[in-house]
């Protein structure tokens, strides 16, 4: 009896002995096929967390900003617009004392003086003149309606609608020599000659010959003068303001006026006066207060 107890408990040692190299052999199994799997799925590198998912950003229409380098630059400011220009011719010097041309003369700014021949002070008022800055014209004597009639006298040599065309030409050289510094001219009185094509045509030719610019007093609405001198390739302009037909001071100061608001509207005006002491007087009071209103020019920057 003890023999078969003995075997029954040796058989049970075995078999416990064999389950458990059984159950050993399967685990191992499981743990080396698993870390073959793992290795399968991803040789040789680490997992890295996916990064977070951003949103797409919207494309925008319209176009990217310029660098900022270039959107901060100060824009340059518009130009100003160039001030309107206005001519001043003043008339008759040539019989005034010399002491009232230089004291004309004296404004600061530019304008043109027109010298009539003949007289006791021509060419004194013209020396005055250029020295002084001033562009110098001839005033040119003409015919007025109305002559011989009193106060109608354009004085001497002057051109007259009954002379020959020979003798008219003559007429117009004698005065423009007789001018120191002359570079233009314009018609003193003329009103029975500007309106005449043939005779401002001899006029205007010998002007031409000199390359002389030409003003068209305007001092009868009926001219040609103008007209004239374009044909013939003359550089000329035309009076639009008379200063001094009144010569109290309020009358020229809305004369005056006129021409600046000319100025402003068309880009430029020619303005006429005379060298009267009322006249000088009222040019010292209105010429500094239009300064930043216009500029100054001399006539023959305004004659095309």
């Amino acid at each position: 009896m003890a023999r078969g107890k003995g075997k029954r408990t040796s058989t049970l040692a075995l078999l416990g002995w064999a389950t458990f190299t059984l159950l050993l052999g399967l685990g191992a199994g499981l743990m080396l096929g698993q870390q073959g799997c793992d290795r399968r799925q991803a040789p040789g590198k680490r997992e890295v967390p996916a990064p977070e998912s951003k949103k797409p950003e919207k494309k925008s229409a319209e176009p990217k900003a310029k660098p900022s380098s270039e959107a901060v630059r100060p824009q340059s400011p518009e130009p100003e617009r160039p001030l309107p220009r206005l001519a001043l011719v003043i008339d008759d010097l040539g019989y005034m004392q010399p002491e009232l041309v230089t004291r004309l003369c004296s404004l600061p700014v530019s304008f043109s003086v027109a010298v009539l021949p003949y007289q006791e002070f021509t060419r004194d008022s013209a020396d005055i003149a250029h020295r002084l800055g001033k562009e110098v014209m001839l005033h040119l004597p003409m015919e007025p309606i109305g002559y011989p009639g009193p106060g109608r006298d354009p004085g001497p040599n002057a051109i007259l609608y009954n002379l020959p065309e020979p003798e008219v030409r003559r007429r117009v050289r004698m005065a423009l020599d007789g001018i120191p510094h002359r570079v233009g001219v314009n018609n003193h009185m003329g009103s029975r000659i500007t309106p005449d094509r043939t005779r401002m045509g001899w006029v205007l030719q010998e002007l031409k010959a000199r390359k002389l610019f030409f003003v068209d007093s305007r001092t009868e609405k009926d001219s040609v003068a103008y007209d004239v001198a374009e044909q013939l390739g003359i550089p000329a302009v035309q009076r639009k303001v008379f200063l001094d037909d009144d010569k109290a001071f309020p009358e020229m100061e809305k004369q005056w006026d006129r021409a600046l608001k000319l100025a402003e509207k068309e880009g430029s005006v020619l303005i006429i006066g005379h060298i009267y002491p009322e006249t000088v007087e009222a040019l010292e009071k209105l010429v500094p207060r239009s300064k930043g209103q216009v500029r100054f020019v001399k006539a023959s920057e305004l004659a095309k």
